[in-house]
């Protein structure tokens, strides 16, 4: 009988500790399992002997999450710290390739319109490499050009839709009118006038901000259509407020533009006052096609225009005295290549253009002459 009572003293202690074992391991599971998951395979890995041919799987695999994970995981005392430390240095010039491709990659995917490639590669590059600061900003990149234009499509959906509705609505008014009776039409009319005041509330607020970007045309296309939706004493005003603004932004406008053509004007009759007085009366004259009428009739202008026409003539004179020198001299070329100066000045000069074509006709007889010689 003792002894049977101690063998069921010695199972009931058996059963005990085995009761405590899994709640130690229970304990366990639950207290450090997260923690190891939350270091990724570091923990495990860095148990192990061979750490840099696991890096190099990793590495290969672009996970450069796990890589470094490890590697800072791993403590001095480590076989393999020094040769890891080494190796780190190239493990960070290979992240740091795979961030610029991973940031190509994305602008090429955008360039093309291919958003959803684009955000899988990010996807798959922050689960790669989730410490990387680059992918971090190269998704934020994204994402605000995205929702830039997330916002313009928007907008436009907004303006097609003002659109539709301001063509669409007087037909199914025309209908209810026709069809009084017709339920089905008055609830869809209903449903076309509530939207009606969203958009034109929408439209409203366009406005406004095109208003303060002193885009006034734009904004009184915009408050135009929104009260073609929904007239309103309120958007009337700001219609109103709109054409005041617009005139006096026109008016601000011509005033700056006629005093910047002024000093280009003024700018320009100081170079061509000047390029007469070096005696480029070609230049000078090309200068003078530039100016204005009311400059032209400026009394000092019109004395320089005179005085450069007489010296415009005088160095005409002159050329075709050479030329015909020249020519009288049997220097055919140098004669033809005055004569060619004084067209430049007189392009309707005819006899400058007769004269040129005789002497080329006398260096044609000449060149005959002596190939038969």
């Amino acid at each position: 009988m003792k002894n049977n009572t101690f063998h069921l003293n010695d199972i009931n202690l058996n059963t005990l500790r085995q009761k405590l074992r899994l709640r130690d391991a229970f304990i366990i599971m639950l207290f450090v399992l997260p923690f190891l998951s939350g270091c990724g395979s570091a923990f495990i890995t860095s148990k192990q002997d061979d750490v840099i041919t696991q890096i190099d799987v990793w590495s290969e695999a672009n996970e450069y999450g796990k890589a470094f994970a490890t590697l800072d995981y791993v403590k001095p005392k480590h076989p393999q710290y020094q040769k890891l430390q080494l190796r780190k240095i190239t493990l960070l010039a290979q992240a740091k390739k795979y961030e610029q491709h991973i940031d190509k990659q994305v602008i090429k995917y955008i360039k093309a319109d291919q958003w959803a490639q684009a955000l899988d590669l990010l996807d798959q590059a922050k689960e790669n490499y989730p410490q990387s600061k680059a992918i971090t900003n190269t998704e934020k990149r994204l994402l605000e050009q995205q929702k830039k234009l997330l916002a313009s499509i928007d907008k436009n959906i907004l303006l097609q839709r003002s659109q539709w509705m301001i063509k669409t609505r007087p037909v199914y008014e025309e209908k209810l009118n026709t069809d009084p009776r017709n339920k089905s039409v008055k609830i869809q009319l209903d449903d076309l006038n509530k939207e009606s005041k969203i958009l034109a509330q929408n439209l409203t607020v366009l406005s406004q901000k095109a208003s303060k970007r002193k885009h006034y045309i734009t904004a009184k296309t915009r408050i135009n259509q929104a009260i073609t939706l929904e007239p309103s004493e309120e958007r009337q005003e700001i219609l109103s407020q709109l054409k005041n603004q617009a005139k006096k932004s026109y008016a601000k406008k011509k005033q700056t533009e006629n005093r910047t053509h002024k000093i280009q004007q003024d700018t320009l009759a100081q170079e061509i006052k000047q390029s007469f007085a070096d005696g480029d009366f070609l230049k000078t004259k090309q200068l003078m096609l530039k100016l204005d009428k009311n400059e032209e009739n400026d009394l000092q202008l019109i004395t320089l225009k005179q005085e450069l026409n007489s010296s415009i003539n005088e160095k005409i004179l002159q050329l075709e005295y050479e030329a015909n020198k020249n020519y009288t001299d049997g220097q055919f070329h140098q004669a033809i290549n005055l004569w060619q100066q004084v067209l430049i000045y007189d392009p309707q000069n005819t006899l400058a253009e007769k004269n040129i074509q005789r002497a080329e006709k006398v260096i044609d007889k000449l060149n005959s002459i002596r190939e038969k010689q």
